[in-house]
């Protein structure tokens, strides 16, 4: 494993991290629920994440995200345990303080904590982690594009914080399949939402410096909505070292798509 402080956070309930303003949530019943399924696999390890997706509009420019994880990482080799269980729980604030415009994007504050309520230590943290972020997007007609600029205060005084710069992109292929792919850059501890230590991403070794690196990811894949309100997902996440994951969730809005 490298020598960079794994930054952990439950996997997205989404096959990319971004999500879209509270704005578009907004409708009659403003909550939608999903659900996640993410592989991967290494000859020591094959991780397994259900992660799942709770949003609430409580108006149209503030919106609740909780996402929970159970997380199942089975053994390889008789070297390394088989442990299963629930991963730390990520809870977010997004307030839409700048409405999009005909030339300018929708920009979103975001607040957002990671509990430690993992079930096992290496499936999760210790700590509490904080984040707080910018998220821009835009209708291109086209396309779609959001940017997401997100700074963690990490709870673990041993490790460094976490700078995370994403783009992601939508292209409508017809009325009902979508083109979707994001490109996410970690700077710092090089942890990027990750539950288990898969992809090069372990701890230092004991007493040795905590590391500052960047890590690079990069996900496509194909939503296909099956009506105004139900999506499906698929798509292949490559890491840094060439890790790849297989990723698919599926979501559903109560208000409808706008």
């Amino acid at each position: 494993m490298a020598g960079l402080v794994l930054a952990a956070a439950p996997a997205s309930a989404r096959i990319v991290k971004s999500s879209p303003p509270p704005s578009e949530n907004w409708g009659l019943l403003p909550l939608t629920i999903g659900s996640g399924f993410e592989f991967e696999t290494d000859s020591e390890q094959s991780e397994y994440d259900f992660p799942m997706l709770i949003e609430y509009n409580f108006t149209e420019w503030l919106k609740l995200t909780v996402e929970p994880n159970i997380v199942y990482i089975e053994s390889n080799t008789e070297d390394v345990k088989t442990v299963s269980g629930f991963g730390d729980l990520e809870t977010s604030l997004e307030y839409e303080f700048l409405h999009e415009r005909r030339y300018r994007p929708a920009f979103t504050a975001l607040g957002l904590i990671k509990w430690p309520t993992a079930t096992h230590e290496d499936i999760g943290t210790k700590n509490r982690d904080y984040s707080l972020g910018l998220i821009a997007s835009k209708d291109f007609v086209r396309f779609d594009l959001d940017l997401n600029i997100v700074y963690t205060f990490v709870g673990d005084a041993e490790s460094e914080n976490t700078l995370e710069l994403s783009l992601a992109g939508e292209w409508p292929l017809n009325y009902r399949f979508d083109l979707i792919g994001e490109v996410v850059a970690a700077i710092g501890t090089g942890g990027i939402r990750a539950a288990g230590t898969l992809g090069g991403l372990g701890p230092s070794e004991p007493g040795g410096p905590s590391g500052m690196g960047t890590e690079m990811e990069g996900t496509m894949g194909l939503a296909y909505h099956v009506n105004k309100f139900l999506k499906l997902e698929a798509g292949l996440t490559l890491k840094s070292g060439w890790q790849p994951q297989v990723v698919c969730a599926w979501e559903y809005s109560f208000s409808g798509e706008n």
